[in-house]
């Protein structure tokens, strides 16, 4: 660990600078370990926070679900067009123009890869709760300026105004309060500092029942058995994607939620009845952690369009962007 990151670290609990004592950062009598050189500010009293943690670090570690080459175009064209760049380059190069990036909830990394690159000549935090951030390390530490912190998004270990742009790919919605995890990142921001989020949108009453259901069946289970009780889920996905069928709506629905329209038979259950995930651009394993993604974790909160406006303006923040997606809201705002 260097000086650049023990800069800008400090004491979750109050807030006070560390010192570096051995292998240990100190703060009187609390003590943070450094292992194998990434400072580790773990623990949680929440146990749905805990078994979130659980499901994510087994989730990144089976690194047969995630990386291909199809699963990496797939997830990265989504993410750009979202955030407003041409391609990674330019997403790089807006961040590189602002200095120190913190990625709050990086996971393994699969969101900075798509920017992140040797031309990268910023710095670079990653920070997650669970033992991904050692996987986002062996993927990603290779690159110029960049660090991992394994701690909570909830209670980041950062002294305020750190960072020039704080970036939370889908995190903030997997914890106790998404909006009081938002909160929690602001004061990180220095002056003009940007804030870049998505977070999920409320979907039709149908699939909110049934994303709850699944949810809650599968909670107490192991993440290996959760990940095994999903994958007839992930069949019938592709089995449905596989008919190729359309069907016409013949008018909105609108106890249902459901617009009129044409729909692929996959897409139609998809959208209004249950997440079944399916792209044939990737792998079974993969496009069944994409649905473990969506139904393992405890905490996995929906959310208005106002709402997440009102965050923002609450936060004095000015909204640059806001992408408004079936899926969820990807939003940038500015520190003026």
């Amino acid at each position: 660990m260097d000086q650049t990151l023990l800069d800008v670290l400090v004491d979750p609990v109050d807030g006070s600078r560390l010192t570096p004592d051995g292998n240990v950062l100190r703060n009187g009598d609390r003590t943070y370990p450094v292992v194998d050189g990434i400072p580790r500010f773990t623990g949680t009293d929440d146990a749905g926070q805990a078994q979130t943690e659980a499901s994510f670090g087994f989730k990144w570690t089976k690194r047969d679900s995630f990386g291909s080459e199809g699963m990496n175009r797939e997830l990265h064209a989504w993410l750009l067009d979202r955030y407003g760049f041409e391609n990674g380059t330019a997403m790089r190069d807006h961040f590189a123009s602002k200095g120190r990036v913190l990625d709050a909830g990086c996971g393994a990394g699969v969101a900075a890869s798509a920017w992140l690159d040797d031309g990268w000549t910023g710095e670079f935090v990653g920070l997650d709760i669970s033992r991904a951030v050692d996987v986002a390390r062996e993927r990603l530490g290779e690159f110029p300026g960049t660090h991992f912190v394994q701690g909570d998004v909830a209670r980041p270990p950062f002294a305020p105004g750190s960072f020039d742009v704080v970036f939370s790919e889908g995190v903030l919605h997997h914890t106790p309060s998404t909006k009081g995890s938002f909160d929690a990142l602001v004061p990180l921001l220095a002056d003009g500092g940007e804030l870049m989020i998505y977070v999920y949108r409320r979907k039709a009453p149908i699939r909110e029942f049934t994303d709850d259901y699944v949810r809650a069946r599968i909670a107490d289970l192991s993440p290996e058995e959760a990940w095994e009780a999903l994958r007839p889920l992930t069949r019938l996905g592709q089995a449905l994607a596989e008919l190729e069928v359309e069907v016409e709506v013949p008018e909105d629905v609108p106890l249902l939620e459901i617009p009129a329209g044409r729909y692929d038979v996959q897409r139609l259950v998809y959208w209004h009845v249950a997440k079944l995930f399916w792209n044939e651009h990737m792998s079974f394993e993969e496009n069944n952690h994409l649905n473990f993604d969506w139904y393992a974790p405890r905490y996995a909160w929906r959310h208005t369009e106002d709402e997440v406006r009102g965050w923002y303006e609450e936060a004095g923040l000015e909204i640059t962007r806001f992408d408004v997606h079936e899926a969820g809201f990807t939003v940038r705002g500015v520190r003026r």
